[in-house]
């Protein structure tokens, strides 16, 4: 979708594109913007300066995102009571990764961004401790 605003004397040529169900593209006077939805299904700014921005995560063909994070680490201790990913899957926000049981309570860690799993290091009815790493990404 392309239109012109105007705004005091100055005119803005802008032009809205979906890249897919997740990211939006706007350019405004030929300069790109990219907003991706977030955890509450908002849109958010994808800085594009950001180190690797071009080295996104591709499923079916298409560049979904930036990865910040490398590795996916436990946010506290306890025990791993399920894996719910493999190896090879592509995670996008929200993807339940695990399940750990703390303190008799059951807490799904879910992936905070985008990214393709290389490595599981943990295992159902595995100890880990708040900070160790469960899952490695590509």
């Amino acid at each position: 979708m392309q239109t012109t605003i105007k705004i005091g004397n100055k005119v803005y040529r802008i032009e809205i594109s979906e890249a897919e169900e997740d990211l939006l593209k706007v350019k405004v006077n030929d300069k790109e913007y990219s907003f991706a939805k977030d955890r509450l299904d908002e849109p958010s700014l994808v800085d594009s300066r950001a180190k690797d921005f071009d080295k996104g995560i591709k499923e079916n063909g298409v560049v979904l995102r930036e990865r910040i994070e490398k590795e996916i680490k436990s946010p506290l201790a306890g025990t791993v009571s399920s894996v719910a990913v493999k190896i090879g899957e592509v995670l996008k926000p929200g993807r339940k990764i695990a399940t750990l049981i703390s303190m008799k309570m059951e807490n799904e860690i879910v992936s905070e961004g985008y990214g393709k799993i290389k490595e599981i290091k943990v295992k159902e009815n595995q100890s880990v401790n708040s900070g160790d790493t469960l899952i490695i990404l590509e």
